[in-house]
């Protein structure tokens, strides 16, 4: 087996990392919001049309972006001599099913409850529906099994580069017509009624894998090469357009990959005190995420702005109340992390305690 050879850890944070993972956040909540309020008038004007097309970008780039943290986070882990082997599958694995709990917990139909119990596929269909939690989580764990592997780097960039083909290839499959609970079960894991179904949103995952792989430094040499990949994919698929191809699309794909590459670039050039200052927002990602999505578009049996106001608001108001949405979710982020913090030092605290008790006995 050849052995891995990661570059030596860097503490310095990548601040096209830190700030795409916060303009992902923001672009989220307000994609959302503005999906539920807006009204057909103010989805008829053309800045708003414009915004709705690049508005596809946004999980894409949360997708890409996840993917090269995912890689940093475990390279540099290597690197210091921490954790490898499968022992980076174990560590990743809380992530996993705290991503997949989460993401099976929000489409909980509990207006379909009845029907959930007596086998009905629409209702089953509906809860095994893949949204972009499900992606992150199932593609974290591939990755992570991808890493335990420790073969070279130039083995993990092949590994990876089949996996993006291989989710784009699979993503233009024909849609089955399931008869059984297990067949739901995998159309919706490929496909089915899924809002992001596992192929081929996986592979913006997979290549931000490849990213991390190949750009391991926030130098401008790396911000060049990224703007100039990026730029030659804009150039050999502009001529789709920009949404308005079929998701799985393979130049749409490639497209938005050249996109978020060029915006990646540009904001390499950030000074490091930007970066810095977007990082605690991106670390908050999935409890936004959370906290958003119920009050947008409602829980279970609970609704949301969606039914409670529903597409009749203006540009301006919609902006505001997104806005309002976010800083609601990112308060309520940050307090849920300061109890989580006290209780862990509380438990610390308790755990000593006990332990000078026995000591002393």
């Amino acid at each position: 087996m050849a052995s891995a050879a990661p570059s030596p850890p860097r503490s310095t944070r990548l601040v096209a990392l830190d700030v795409a993972r916060a303009i992902g956040v923001v672009a989220m909540v307000f994609g959302h919001t503005l999906d539920a309020l807006l009204s057909p008038a103010a989805r008829a004007l053309p800045a708003v049309g414009t915004y709705w097309k690049l508005r596809g970008l946004t999980a894409p780039l949360f997708l890409l972006v996840a993917g090269w943290a995912v890689t940093v986070a475990i390279r540099r882990g290597q690197a210091r001599g921490g954790v490898r082997g499968f022992a980076i599958v174990v560590g990743r694995l809380p992530r996993v099913l705290l991503l997949l709990a989460v993401g099976v917990a929000l489409r909980w139909p509990g207006w379909g409850a009845e029907r959930l119990a007596a086998g009905d596929h629409e209702v089953w269909a509906h809860l095994l529906g893949l949204d972009a939690l499900h992606v992150i989580g199932l593609a974290l764990l591939g990755a992570a099994l991808v890493f335990a592997l420790e073969r070279s780097r130039r083995e993990e960039l092949l590994t990876f580069a089949l996996l993006v083909t291989a989710a784009v290839t699979f993503g233009m499959r024909a849609p089955g017509v399931p008869t059984t609970l297990g067949g739901v079960a995998w159309e919706q894991l490929l496909g089915g009624t899924s809002p992001f179904p596992l192929v081929p949103w996986v592979a913006y995952f997979f290549t931000g894998c490849l990213l991390g792989l190949v750009v391991q430094d926030g130098s401008a040499r790396a911000a060049r090469a990224m703007a100039g990949v990026g730029a030659a994919l804009v150039l050999a698929t502009c001529w789709q357009g920009v949404g308005t191809a079929p998701p799985a699309e393979p130049a749409l794909i490639a497209f938005r990959v050249g996109l978020i590459l060029v915006l990646l670039a540009a904001l390499s050039t950030l000074p490091a005190w930007v970066g810095a200052a977007a990082a605690p927002l991106g670390r908050r990602s999935l409890a936004v995420y959370a906290l958003h999505v119920p009050v947008v578009y409602g829980w279970s049996t609970v609704p949301g702005l969606a039914w409670r106001v529903g597409p009749v608001l203006g540009v301006g108001v919609a902006l505001g109340v997104a806005l309002a949405v976010l800083l609601a979710s990112v308060a309520a982020a940050a307090g849920l992390a300061a109890l989580r913090r006290g209780g862990a030092r509380a438990v610390g605290v308790l755990a000593g305690a006990l332990q000078r008790t026995s000591v002393a006995r």
